[in-house]
């Protein structure tokens, strides 16, 4: 099996060959851009050289000015139309080897080294020559030079910063994508735990059933058991829709205007029965007219699960105190008197189907928190947790006011 450790190194390496191509191809581009650039800015600059110098031979052909021209790392000629040499600038002590053809040419001197040329015909009277300015391209290959050695010290150096930021991030990204398979692992371990045993019991009951004939009794006691299962069933069902639903961003909410002190109190009535078998009272301090534009329906899920968990793990003839309140945002608080949860467990509550230990459930046991988690952010809210082992919690959703 390819370790995580050679997956990384072989990430990090593909990605510094593609990265060194990208920027080799990149520098290379630009060296070629600039070396034209340069070298055509050279070319207008000879043309620029020369053309005053035409002008003046063209006024009076007799002159013989650029003999006299002495213009460091610069050179002229007047040549005829056969290539002869009429006129030469003082410092040029040779021929400069150029054809007859107007134009640009480089060529080479033994003295003074590589010199780029323009041959530019005019007419003198009724004599047709050609001027011939050239200058040494020292500075343009020095240049050159100069950009050759800053790429060749920035590729190394940008790959080596490349590398070490890519193999940062790339150690991070496989951290994350080995928690998010992690995680993906045990849901659908925890999902299949948890279907597994109301289609257990369904398949028993079943099986019981056809086994021999029964009484009506024994049916309908079946029945009702498999009801129970059954509803089971649906409520993980309907949970891992929303949730998947959730997770890619699709869960649909209708927001309109409402009075949260309404679908609190509705949310109250209903699990007032199940308090009641508990003897457990349910106290309530809603601040009224509170508007806010959310689905009710969510909402009340929302609420429920909140408080048939406070029930469901407080003691009996204990209470259960429900707070509705606005200031910067808006504030509802569920307060019990319950087992509570340990500090070390709480990161985790908000997972699907997180347990302390094989027997104990925290009040994230199930879908419920996790459900409750999505309804909120769906909301643009959050949900903040206070507990205690042994003396309770108080969990707070805080949504935006409007």
């Amino acid at each position: 099996m390819i370790s995580e450790r050679s997956i990384r190194w072989r990430m990090v390496v593909l990605f510094c060959i593609t990265a060194g191509l990208l920027l080799g191809g990149s520098y290379a581009g630009l060296y070629a851009v600039f070396q034209r650039v340069i070298s055509g800015q050279f070319d207008r600059r000879l043309s620029e050289i020369a053309q005053p110098i035409i002008a003046d031979l063209a006024a009076d052909p007799d002159d013989k000015d650029v003999d006299q021209l002495n213009i460091p790392d610069e050179y002229f000629e007047v040549l005829d139309t056969s290539g002869g040499v009429l006129q030469r600038s003082l410092n040029l002590h040779e021929n400069l080897p150029v054809g007859t053809e107007p134009g640009f040419q480089t060529v080479h001197l033994p003295i003074i080294g590589e010199i780029r040329a323009a041959i530019v015909p005019f007419r003198a009277g009724e004599n047709a020559w050609l001027f011939v300015a050239a200058a040494s391209t020292r500075e343009v290959t020095e240049s050159l030079a100069a950009l050759r050695r800053f790429a060749l010290l920035l590729l190394p150096a940008s790959l080596l910063l490349t590398a070490v930021v890519f193999g940062f991030y790339s150690n991070q990204l496989l951290a994350r994508i080995d928690a998010v398979v992690g995680q993906l692992r045990q849901f659908v371990s925890d999902a299949s735990h948890e279907l597994r045993t109301p289609l257990a019991v369904l398949q028993g009951e079943t099986e019981l059933l056809l086994a021999r004939s029964r009484t009506a009794e024994e049916y309908e006691e079946a029945a009702r058991v498999m009801e129970s299962e059954l509803k089971k069933l649906t409520r993980i069902v309907d949970g891992l829709f929303t949730l998947s639903m959730a997770d890619a961003r699709q869960l649909q909410i209708a927001p309109e205007p409402l009075y949260l002190e309404e679908v609190l109190e509705e949310s109250c009535g209903l699990a007032l029965p199940l308090a009641k078998h508990k003897k457990i009272r349910i106290e309530r301090d809603l601040q009224h007219d509170l508007l806010f534009n959310g689905d009710a329906t969510f909402l009340r899920q929302l609420f429920l699960i909140f408080l048939d968990n406070a029930i469901k793990y407080s003691r009996s003839g204990s209470r259960i105190r429900v707070t509705l309140t606005k200031k910067d945002d808006i504030r509802v608080s569920f307060q019990d008197e319950g087992i509570g949860i340990a500090n070390e467990h709480l990161p985790r509550i908000f997972e699907r189907f997180f347990r302390v230990g094989p027997s104990t459930e925290t009040q994230s046991g199930g879908l419920g928190l996790a459900i409750a988690m999505a309804i909120v952010q769906a909301h643009h809210g959050s949900i903040e947790c206070k507990s205690e082992v042994g003396m309770g919690s108080i969990f707070t959703v805080r949504l935006p006011a409007a």
